[in-house]
């Protein structure tokens, strides 16, 4: 049953309503997508595994997606056995997540090509053969964007475009000198919304580019996301999501305090700072308002160690005149956004936390960081224009 949640002490409702969980002990949980008939899609990250190959680069093979019956805790895994990337806290590897003609899609992130050897990388392990069977399963399927062959149960899912690879080999052909994150590629497939003609608008968040791929998986590059001024906060803008209004334009949010417009000809920033933060999630509603998940209000450290304070994230409506306003704020870690046709608003929250909270401890996690597993909320916006 669902259960309405009381916001906590630092939390800022800038609606009337309330949130109302509808759906707990998700792991590490990032995109979400209605899929009708109250249920909706859920892209969890997972909890990495034991097979560590560099500090803090462990790999695991439980990302999954699954469909949430709201207001029950009725769930169905639809695709599994998905790579995991890093640590039970702050776990990668599933982004974005979208529905296009009825048929579920979802991204994972990383490339082939940052990978070495399997047999070089497992030297040493434990159970070596156990190793290169994850290395090389996380090698291979890093990077695509996916169709799930069915939203009613597990069947698989089926490679649309190897989006990690392309944008890999195009950060080498268009180096970016400020940056020496991108040398020599680089590429994080992370975003996903459905655009014209079948096709969807992928954002990746290491080569910064905004891709267009076809119906027949063809990829083209429609923008370059700049550097941010000094390179601050960090090297590069690193996109994170888009989203695309009634009238066709594409918004792009950023971990680095910005928004940007792709009107189909050109790229323009439209906003930065203010109450734009660490940008992760995006979604519009009929009206042309952009939602913006601000992870937290500022990107902090570097990858893979990110140190985002706990408590520091919000929700932020953007007016197609460009005004700004917070619909939430003190939010633990959202990491996810979506709105059903009623005018609901559905977040990720605690999104960078496990479903079993005993994986973490002092020396992968801040402090206060998981009171309780990933979850999801509703927000019921009924009037917003």
């Amino acid at each position: 049953m669902s259960s309405i949640a009381a916001p906590g002490a630092t939390t800022v409702l800038a609606h009337s309503g309330a949130f109302e969980t509808v759906a707990t002990g998700l792991d590490n949980p990032r995109g979400l997508v209605p899929l009708g008939e109250d249920r909706l899609a859920v892209a969890e990250a997972g909890h990495a595994g034991p097979v560590c190959i560099g500090p803090g680069l462990c790999l695991g093979l439980n990302g999954q997606v699954t469909s949430l019956g709201l207001g029950d805790r009725d769930r169905t895994v639809l695709a599994s056995g998905l790579p995991s990337i890093s640590g039970a806290f702050g776990a990668f590897g599933l982004g974005g997540i979208a529905l296009h003609d009825r048929k579920l899609y979802f991204v994972v992130g990383l490339n082939p090509q940052s990978f070495g050897d399997p047999a070089v990388d497992c030297q040493g392990q434990a159970d070596y053969n156990s190793c290169v069977a994850t290395v090389t399963t996380t090698q291979r399927q890093s990077g695509f964007l996916n169709q799930v062959r069915s939203v009613h149960s597990n069947h698989g899912w089926d490679h649309v475009a190897g989006v990690g690879r392309f944008d890999f080999d195009y950060a080498v052909a268009h180096p970016d000198p400020g940056n020496p994150e991108y040398q020599p590629g680089d590429a994080n497939p992370f975003g996903v919304t459905a655009g014209p003609a079948g096709g969807f608008y992928v954002v990746d968040a290491a080569s910064n580019t905004l891709d267009f791929v076809s119906s027949r998986g063809v990829i083209n590059v429609l923008a370059f996301i700049p550097d941010p001024p000094n390179h601050q906060p960090i090297y590069d803008a690193a996109p994170t999501c888009a989203a695309r209004t009634p009238n066709g334009d594409v918004y792009i949010g950023t971990e680095t305090n910005s928004l940007w417009r792709w009107d189909g000809r050109a790229l323009t920033k439209v906003l930065s700072g203010g109450k734009l933060g660490q940008v992760i999630g995006c979604v519009a509603d009929r009206h042309g308002n952009i939602y913006l998940a601000n992870l937290s209000s500022m990107i902090r450290g570097t990858f893979p160690n990110f140190n985002e304070k706990p408590f520091d994230g919000s929700i932020v409506k953007v007016t197609p005149r460009l005004t700004t306003s917070y619909v939430a704020t003190g939010l633990n870690y959202p990491t996810g956004l979506t709105l059903d046709e009623a005018g609901t608003l559905y977040v990720a929250l605690n999104g960078l936390c496990p479903k079993d909270l005993s994986l973490l401890n002092s020396q992968n996690s801040p402090p206060g960081a998981c009171p309780e597993p990933g979850k999801v909320v509703r927000l019921r916006l009924e009037g917003d224009d």
